[in-house]
């Protein structure tokens, strides 16, 4: 109880000075207005000035109470570590002021300052540095750390705040965050949560997206031009502030996922997932960022096919993830996982996660049946559009296939519809995986591995013939990325041997290509001139026989600076079957692009 008395005996001791002070601050101020060479009029404005006195005088006795605090420690040196555990003794923060001097009043009646000298100027910079150093501590507490995430703020949620805040507040404890680097140099951070923990190892597994060593990205998901650098090194950012080095033990490129072990001698509760997710539902992705700062962004799920350069497991949502997101949760109002962020734009279902989790608990891998297509449902299309197919095919349901190959050598071509895999009806790629991945699990059951083969019953529709199929399916059993690229090659004029034998079109033919009629046939001076058809003769000048083409010279002959084929040569590709918009092109071609 000693140090309390004698901190109260000081007090009257400290309060002495500051009236001290002030006294004399008002004694100053009176000498200086009677040295005045004006005195204040008696207007109204005199009233204003007498307000701008008593500012004065109250901003006089903060400078003073600031010189007094400043003598505080210097009796208080003794109990400095007191003040170092405790903030009840620390001054409050006060803002630092220029001293302007006052001089008199102006005609108007306002008061005239003197600016203070360069060296109040200096000591009031530095006084303003130390007070911007201990505002920025004060703002760096938990308490006064404002949130940067204004996702609960926006007025749509009203009517779900409370439950929004509930679920995000609940679900935060799984998130934290995880960084990667490639020989020192930062390769990516993204958010991550604990799905297992070994208590007799003391070991904890924690999923994200393989983005995380993710060396080589691209645009396109089934490009196969991907690259995941295994040997990255991977760092899991705990709640606690503390870090621990993460193992890589299995990566899935095709689903996106990643799962690193770490070492936790106290497991976090871990999350519930929900076995569903629906259209238009409420969700929240939350991520950490590099202060473990909480990430929050709202959004709905969306009524949507999985884009082109996409993966057929993903579902899409109203608004991007906050930084640092990917790799987080997706949680419903009730605070349950439905997904995991894989995409900016786009989410794993948790029916995909639990059944690739429960693959990899039992075979150590995530297998599966590669088809090689691109898939769209037809219950995503835009209703016109199902209304035409309805009208057409007298099908609502189904995949439609909208590029592929592999297939094409089955009958299966772009355009068909997918209606039954082993027998089970098909409504959307989501079905469509979850079926994948537990036909991959009975097909391990049955005793069979990696890079085997699986065998599925197809029922499709023909949209070219109109009619039903059953087409038997023979599929690689992968863990890799499967690859779907679309055919391309490039374009080559035919050349002069070729031309010959090249069959000529018909009438019908020219029709379809919209040159039945006057056919635009190039002159020798490169401009075209349109000839009906029934009046091209063996005898039109323009248009050579078959004795002047046979006379062509061959490509050896061909002199430097000429075109390989003659003016002649070039019309005549019309009467070989060609079309006469071609024989435009070749005439204009130099020789060195023949």
């Amino acid at each position: 109880m000693a140090p309390v008395a004698a901190e109260e005996d000081d007090v009257p001791r400290l309060q002495e000075p500051l009236r001290t002070v002030r006294g004399r601050g008002n004694e100053q101020d009176s000498k200086g207005r009677s040295h005045c060479s004006r005195s204040p009029p008696a207007s109204p404005s005199s009233k204003r000035a007498q307000g701008m006195k008593r500012r004065r005088k109250m901003t006089e006795a903060d400078h003073s109470c600031e010189d007094g605090e400043e003598k505080v420690p210097e009796k208080m040196n003794e109990g400095e570590e007191e003040e170092e555990v405790s903030s009840a003794l620390s001054s409050p923060l006060h803002m630092p002021l220029l001293p302007f001097k006052f001089s008199g009043y102006d005609s108007d009646g306002q008061e005239i300052l003197e600016p203070p000298d360069m060296d109040i100027v200096d000591a009031y910079q530095q006084r303003r540095e130390e007070f911007q150093e201990k505002r920025a501590r004060q703002l760096s507490l938990p308490t006064l750390n404002s949130s940067k995430s204004l996702c609960l703020s926006d007025p749509k949620l009203l009517d779900i705040h409370e439950p929004a805040k509930k679920a995000v507040l609940g679900a935060a404890k799984f998130i934290l965050g995880l960084s990667s680097s490639i020989g020192g140099k930062p390769l990516a951070r993204c958010s991550g949560f604990l799905v297992d923990w070994d208590e007799t190892r003391k070991k904890g597994i924690v999923m994200t997206t393989s983005d995380i060593i993710c060396s080589k990205s691209s645009l396109d998901c089934w490009s196969g031009e991907v690259e995941c650098c295994p040997n990255a090194e991977v760092y899991v950012h705990l709640l606690d502030d503390t870090t621990v080095e993460a193992r890589l033990i299995y990566s899935q490129t095709h689903y996106n996922l990643a799962l690193f072990e770490i070492a936790l001698e106290t497991p976090s509760e871990l999350p519930t997932f929900s076995s569903r997710v629906d259209r238009a539902q409420h969700i929240f992705k939350l991520g950490r960022d590099e202060n473990l700062y909480l990430r929050i962004s709202h959004g709905r799920v969306l009524y949507s096919n999985p884009y082109l350069c996409d993966r057929h497991h993903y579902m899409y949502v109203s608004s991007a993830i906050p930084e640092f997101g990917l790799g987080g949760l997706v949680i419903d109002l009730k605070g349950k996982v439905v997904g995991m962020t894989g995409l900016i734009h786009a989410f794993i279902p948790s029916s995909v996660i639990l059944k690739c989790l429960k693959l990899w608990h039992k075979f150590r891998c995530i297998p599966r049946p590669q088809l090689g297509v691109k898939l769209w449902a037809i219950k995503f299309l835009d209703l016109p559009h199902i209304e035409m197919i309805l009208r057409k095919t007298h099908i609502c349901d189904g995949l439609i296939v909208s590029e592929g190959s592999i297939l094409e050598k089955l009958g299966v071509r772009i355009g068909d519809i997918i209606e039954y895999l082993n027998g089970e009806r098909i409504y959307d790629t989501i079905q469509l995986e979850e079926l994948l991945l537990e036909l991959c699990e009975g097909h391990f059951d049955n005793g069979n591995g990696l890079n085997s083969t699986l065998e599925m019953a197809v029922i499709l529709f023909h949209i070219r013939k109109g009619a039903q199929s059953i087409k038997k399916l023979t599929a690689n059993v992968l863990e890799n990325g499967e690859v779907v690229k679309r055919g391309v090659f490039f374009v080559a004029g035919p050349t002069c041997e070729e031309i010959p034998n090249l069959a000529p079109l018909g009438e019908d033919a020219l029709r379809e290509e919209g040159w039945a009629g006057d056919s635009h046939i190039p002159t020798a001076d490169g401009a075209s001139t349109s000839v009906p058809l029934d009046q091209v003769g063996p005898g039109d000048p323009q248009i050579p026989t078959a004795e002047e083409t046979s006379t062509s010279r061959p490509l050896d002959q061909v002199e430097p600076g000429k075109n390989r084929l003659s003016e002649g040569n070039a019309v005549s590709l019309y009467s070989t079957g060609l079309m006469s918009r071609t024989c435009s092109v070749l005439h204009s071609l130099p020789l060195n692009l023949m």
